[in-house]
């Protein structure tokens, strides 16, 4: 129970750290717009993105030491793992010569792990209205990260900065939200089973 608390915690904080950046959304389009503040624009677009991407991966490996399966442990290890390493790429390697519509195929990839992780927790959730929640959230999470892919493919290098820059820190938003969302939800219950817990023992 108590590693239950700390994994949906940390879940909470990855929603609030990607609400954060996505925040931004309402100052780098508007930079983008103005042709003098359009380099700026793309590079502290890539910067955030690459900072946030090496922060959120930290979380994940983090909670890797929290989850019961060792199954899940590997996978949450090596996501983490991997996360870490696209972000120092980004920041040392090849940040000169990064497209900020590349970050559409990152955010297609973060969608469908989202995706698969919803499954499983819906798959394992104690009561039905929740299974349904995490099912829904499955299929919504599904659905954006084969458009954002798809998209990406078709569309991407001849997007506009500023409309990039809306689809990516747009996506943050409505991801930091559910991921804060679902980890309130899951708070919740935990207290709740373990209220249940206590009175069943007393």
């Amino acid at each position: 129970m108590k590693n239950d608390i700390h994994f949906w915690a940390a879940t909470l904080v990855r929603g609030v750290l990607a609400l954060l950046v996505g925040s931004a959304v309402l100052v780098i389009p508007d930079m983008a717009t103005t042709l003098l503040l359009l380099p700026f624009a793309v590079a502290i677009s890539i910067l955030c993105l690459a900072a946030y991407g090496m922060i959120d991966s930290a979380i994940i490996f983090i909670t890797s030491f929290m989850a019961a399966s060792p199954r899940v442990r590997i996978a949450l290890c090596l996501q983490g793992i991997m996360g870490s390493l696209v972000g120092i790429l980004l920041f040392f390697v090849v940040f000169d010569k990064v497209r900020l519509h590349w970050f559409l195929y990152l955010i297609g990839l973060q969608a469908l792990c989202t995706a698969v992780a919803e499954w499983i927790v819906a798959r394992h959730a104690f009561t039905e209205g929740a299974s349904r929640w995490n099912y829904a959230a499955a299929v919504i999470a599904l659905l954006c990260g084969c458009v954002y892919t798809v998209g990406a493919a078709k569309f991407g290098s001849d997007l506009l900065p500023r409309t990039v820059a809306l689809l990516v820190f747009g996506y943050l938003i409505a991801f930091g939200m559910a991921e804060c969302i679902t980890a309130a939800r899951m708070l919740y219950a935990d207290r709740e089973a373990a209220l249940i817990g206590a009175v069943c023992e007393a």
